[in-house]
């Protein structure tokens, strides 16, 4: 089984790693690890799981996450996973959401280690790429290192040796998942101790990263480190990655490239796909210009009327200026 490079990976997150999205970081970055927005298992039971699950050849390598719990929705994902040709698949035991929680998903089941073992058993026995788990470092009144590391243990029995980990618990009532990403206190030290504590796990730190150097930084405790929202609100942030976290000699990014690139996409898929799947990672490249709450609208005004020439312009000089 072909194991892939984790030293650094592209969160997934609800809304945002569309397959445009994704489309646009690869542009960027050959190397890093991708993920999908979690999808649920159930959803790609009983929905349009050619929609769900797709993807563009460019973006590999990506991993697949899924949401659940039941182990033939589980074996069922993992099976679509196999045939769209993911190079991973992830299940999600870290997301706070309380809609999330009521369908015996995400952050919820870390109460529950025995089950996501045997959930990750089922999905290692049907896949035939890399499955790994995305969890928190606890979960309410269970925040103990001690909590925390005996779920991973129990988890591992599965035959999983590689876990993402935020490094911030989840509080399942009285915190919406925006604010479990920045209120809960980040506790790096649980990460970088069970690393020293289970060396032969493979261990992703996520929670909290804002710059290359810190990825640096981690790198000397975790096996990888794991970004999301600094590039949400920035692509290019991942413009040296390659370079610093893959040994790749260091090459010129013409950003006007990219932009004509991904203008291409964008003329190819603009009466498939959604308008504001396409306009969210354009909006993205706005970060930190002046008058951007404006240019944003005049954006969005454009992509909305399909005047693509005009608005492929604007970006050009945007990044000319």
């Amino acid at each position: 089984m072909l194991k892939n490079n984790y030293t650094f990976s592209v969160a997934p997150m609800m809304g945002v790693t569309t397959p445009s999205a994704r489309f646009m970081y690869r542009l960027i970055s050959k190397k890093a690890v991708l993920f999908t927005e979690m999808i649920a298992t159930q959803a790609i039971y009983r929905g349009d799981y050619n929609k769900f699950l797709k993807k563009n050849s460019i973006e590999e390598p990506v991993v697949l996450q899924v949401g659940g719990s039941d182990n033939e929705l589980l074996k069922f994902s993992t099976n679509l996973a196999n045939k769209y040709g993911y190079q991973g698949v992830n299940l999600n035991v870290g997301c706070p959401s309380k809609k999330v929680s009521q369908g015996r998903m995400g952050a919820c089941l870390m109460k529950e280690a025995d089950i996501v073992r045997d959930c990750i058993k089922t999905m290692i026995s049907e896949s035939s790429s890399e499955v790994s788990v995305k969890c928190r470092i606890g979960v309410d009144e269970f925040e103990s290192y001690n909590f925390f590391k005996e779920f991973i243990s129990n988890v591992s029995d599965s035959g999983c040796n590689t876990f993402f980990v935020h490094a911030r618990k989840a509080f399942l009532k009285g915190l919406d998942p925006k604010k479990n990403r920045t209120l809960p206190p980040l506790k790096y030290d649980y990460v970088h101790r069970l690393k020293r504590e289970m060396p032969q796990l493979n261990i992703i730190i996520n929670g909290g990263i804002q710059t290359l150097e810190e990825c640096h930084n981690q790198l000397k405790s975790v096996d990888g480190v794991m970004v999301g929202r600094s590039i949400q609100a920035n692509p290019f942030f991942l413009e040296e990655v390659d370079h610093q976290f893959y040994n790749q000699k260091m090459r010129s990014l013409e950003k006007n490239q990219v932009i004509a690139k991904y203008f291409e996409y964008v003329k190819e898929n603009i009466d498939t796909v959604s308008t504001y799947e396409l306009l969210s990672p354009l909006l993205a490249l706005c970060f930190g210009i002046p008058g951007s709450k404006k240019f944003k609208q005049e954006v969005n005004d454009l992509i909305r009327n399909k005047d693509l020439e005009k608005l492929e312009n604007t970006y050009l000089n945007l990044i000319a200026a």
